[in-house]
């Protein structure tokens, strides 16, 4: 087992030197939160009880998958999938142009978003350009704002996907605004995969009608129709209803998004008596996923409506996406080059971070001479930290000789910093080598 390093952790640390290693990392902490305190939307007090419903849906056979951000029942997108790496799949941009105005809409954040209210791009011009880069594609995405209100663009993006990628699987993003069944039928001769429809729990019921039945109407033509859309705290009824009327209607999946404030319009989530997670994320960093700061309370009613399913015996299949699922990619394509360019860490399989195992102070000494016992030279010695770093693999071999050695354990991303490869170390956790647990905690 491995313990996130908290400030209530702190005192656990026997080892001087180790704490105040570890002090600084909370510290770094605690500056995130202050600044995430600064966006206008008030922080949650306390830790909700998601591990309680990662427990209950294990009870049902459920299980975390990607580092255990991502849970689901029943069918899922192969997209999705390939989304936890990001490798060999692209989403293309149409425009920011959208006749919604959802009030979490992260596309504000998005480079370029002002211009693209008035502008779109050639998206099958981008698709052609890429490949001629050396891009190859499995997966391809087609987004906005609303894609479309630039159909045209779409059936071009299509046709010059049929050409460089013919066996990719695409899929579009829509709020069902402009599809018409001939439209839809178009499409799928077009050879497009997958349809994502987005409902909004906010809209008014004849609303929602119109969109569930544009759905409908799609259901049959296309490789896959499901419905992605964030989820509230306060959404719960709602979303079980809903899920039953997709079920019943041979939708094939929803993805459960986590509800993310995205840095602005702080005045109505706050009327709406919503707050920003306790802890935003497991590890801060500068992440390009342009989302926002997930919502206090959404991931526990995500978590019980795949619970929900599970009971259910729901045909459709339940996903529940939370903000960092969407952020392993990122991990993944900035560390696979160096996975093997520094002997002392190792990519984990499971949150794709790269990862090493550190002792401190007086320990170093010992710990050295044993590892060179066991013929590891993958050493790395810290003078000003007084600290010992090697691969976290040995940590259970030093159990028999040093069965309740602390060790820390740090999460790392390389970045590319005056043309050469380095390591930023994002994270440090508080394990010893008998509660070190290599098949679970790597």
């Amino acid at each position: 087992m491995i313990t996130p390093i908290t400030r209530e952790v702190l005192p656990r640390i026997n080892n001087g030197a180790f704490c105040r290693y570890a002090t600084r990392s909370v510290e770094d902490g605690e500056a995130f939160l202050r600044q995430v305190e600064g966006f206008g939307l008030e922080r949650e007090g306390r830790p909700g009880n998601a591990p309680e419903l990662v427990a209950e849906l294990e009870d049902l056979g459920v299980f975390g998958e990607n580092g255990g951000t991502s849970f689901h029942v029943g069918w899922i997108s192969p997209a999705c999938l390939a989304c936890r790496t990001g490798q060999h799949t692209e989403t293309f941009l149409t425009s920011t142009q959208c006749p919604r105005k959802c009030f979490f809409c992260f596309n504000p954040n998005q480079e370029g978003y002002e211009y693209f209210l008035t502008h779109h791009n050639d998206i099958a011009a981008q698709l052609i350009a890429r490949f001629r880069e050396g891009a190859r594609f499995k997966f391809l995405g087609i987004t906005g704002g609303e894609p479309l209100l630039h159909y045209d663009r779409v059936l071009e993006f299509l046709d010059a996907a049929s050409i460089v990628a013919p066996e990719a699987y695409s899929r579009l993003y829509t709020s069902g605004a402009g599809l018409s069944t001939a439209r839809a039928l178009e499409l799928a001769a077009a050879g497009l995969n997958e349809v994502r429809f987005s409902i909004k729990a906010e809209d008014t019921p004849q609303a929602r009608e119109r969109v569930l039945e544009t759905i409908s109407g799609c259901v049959g033509l296309f490789d896959a129709v499901m419905v992605e859309m964030p989820v509230a705290p306060d959404q719960g009824p709602f979303m079980e209803g809903l899920l039953r009327q997709l079920d019943m209607m041979g939708v094939d999946g929803i993805n459960l998004l986590e509800l993310c404030f995205p840095f602005h319009n702080a005045a109505e989530f706050a009327r709406r008596g919503y707050r920003i997670k306790h802890l935003p994320y497991r590890i801060p960093y500068d992440w390009w996923y342009a989302g926002g700061l997930p919502i206090a309370g959404s991931e526990e009613v995500c978590l019980q409506l795949v619970a929900f399913a599970a009971r259910e015996g729901l045909d459709l299949g339940v996903h529940y996406c939370s903000l960092e699922n969407k952020l392993t990619g990122q991990v993944y394509s900035q560390n696979i080059g160096a996975a093997t360019a520094f002997s002392t860490h190792a990519m984990s399989p499971r949150d794709h971070f790269l990862k090493s195992a550190k002792v401190f102070g007086d320990d170093c000494t010992k710990v050295e001479a044993a590892l060179r016992r066991l013929g590891e030279d993958a050493l790395r010695r810290d003078r000003d930290h007084r600290s010992l770093e090697f691969p976290l693999m040995r940590v259970p071999e030093l159990a028999g000789e040093f069965p309740q050695l602390e060790v820390a354990i740090t999460s790392c991303v390389a970045e590319e910093l005056d043309g050469e490869t380095v390591l930023r170390e994002l994270a440090v956790a508080y394990t010893t080598t008998g509660e070190f647990d290599a098949e679970r905690d790597w």
